[in-house]
């Protein structure tokens, strides 16, 4: 069997499928943009763009394992 995928270099067997590496900054980041919501909430009141974008950063917590007393704990550091 040849060269079959048009390629100089003869076929290899190799997996497509490797993870990345992902970055250490998600989480840190999730939190941040959960607190500035906050303080645009404290300062604008709950408008509707407030309310969809607070579920989505809610849901980002969430999937990044943390806590809504992680984000108090942060909030009195500051």
């Amino acid at each position: 069997m040849g060269n079959t995928n048009g390629g100089k270099f003869p076929r290899r067997l190799y997996n497509l499928n490797v993870m990345r590496t992902k970055s250490g900054t998600k989480p840190k980041k999730a939190l941040e943009r959960y607190i500035d919501l906050l303080k645009k909430e404290e300062a604008q009141g709950n408008t509707k763009w407030i309310y969809k974008t607070k579920l989505q950063a809610t849901a980002r917590l969430k999937k990044y394992g943390i806590s809504l007393d992680t984000v108090r704990i942060h909030l009195e550091k500051k």
